[in-house]
């Protein structure tokens, strides 16, 4: 499991091309014995500071892969490729964002990069998002979250639209309480003022959806922020079918209930320790 700077690391286990986090080379990534090792000559002593770097490495490589899931996951269930998912690189040295779309660029498996926290690219293929600030200043005002998810999830679009709050109706929603914030304006998230909007609407919740644009969602992993957003969008769907059979919202009771629920399932959860799945290339 890839350990963040901040809190929990990812839990998502996918495949994904190599490109921008790490050194590729098998034996930068202490896959291979140094040279004499085989031969059971004595060997020198490893530089100080080599088995960090490559275990930092080593989680940079989860990450990568964690975000290529995340992505695919997003792009099946919303059927929109624009968007993004993002997490926070070990020691903070930055951001790593994956695009949900496919690359442009010839040859790029991914399209991937990463940039600091003012912006800057430091690698990867394509250019810096031009949300960018979605990330940088969540980050920057909320150092408990290392992953967000940004996407155009159009039922909960609908409901921004119609004033209906995405509220906790079911089981998987309960977290959700009495109902996620709404930022009102529909702004493209273009600079630091937008993007510190966004963080203090959020508050404490775990997502908001921008009026006529989209979600953002929160997570101490990769996984937290991901599933919030399909969560989002599944009880945006479901409230949307309830109100066309005649549903208009909870009761008091109900809420009370789901609110014991939440608390139930967020100790549960906490107690929980998920295997690592190895995947095979075959």
């Amino acid at each position: 499991m890839a350990e963040l700077g901040h809190g929990d690391g990812a839990q998502l286990h996918g495949r994904s091309g190599r490109r921008g986090l790490q050194d590729d080379r098998p034996e930068r990534r202490g896959l291979l014995p140094p040279a004499g090792a085989e031969l059971g000559l004595p060997q020198a002593p490893a530089p100080r500071g080599t088995t960090e770097r490559r275990a930092t490495v080593s989680k940079a490589d989860d990450l990568q892969n964690d975000l290529v899931t995340a992505s695919t996951i997003i792009e099946w269930e919303f059927g929109d490729i624009i968007g993004h998912v993002g997490v926070r690189l070990p020691n903070d040295e930055g951001i790593a964002v994956k695009m949900l779309r496919a690359p442009q660029l010839p040859g790029a498996e991914n399209w991937m990069m990463q940039f600091d926290m003012d912006g800057n690219k430091l690698s990867g293929d394509g250019t810096v998002p031009g949300e960018a600030a979605i990330y940088t200043r969540i980050f920057r005002a909320k150092p408990e979250v290392n992953a967000i998810v940004h996407a155009h999830a159009n039922m909960c679009i609908v409901l921004g639209l119609a004033g209906v709050p995405i509220e906790g109706v079911h089981l998987a929603s309960a977290k959700f309480g009495e109902g996620l914030p709404v930022y009102p304006v529909p702004t493209y998230v273009s600079d630091d003022e937008d993007g510190d909007a966004i963080a203090r609407t959020l508050g404490d919740a775990p997502g908001l959806t921008i009026n006529g644009h989209g979600i953002v969602t929160v997570g101490k992993s990769i996984d937290e922020a991901c599933f919030t957003a399909v969560h989002m969008e599944r009880t945006a769907k479901i409230i949307q079918a309830a109100r066309m059979l005649g549903f208009d919202q909870v009761d008091g009771a109900f809420r009370e209930e789901m609110a014991g629920n939440a608390r139930k399932m967020s100790q549960r959860q906490a107690s929980i320790t998920r295997p690592k799945v190895e995947q095979s290339d075959d």
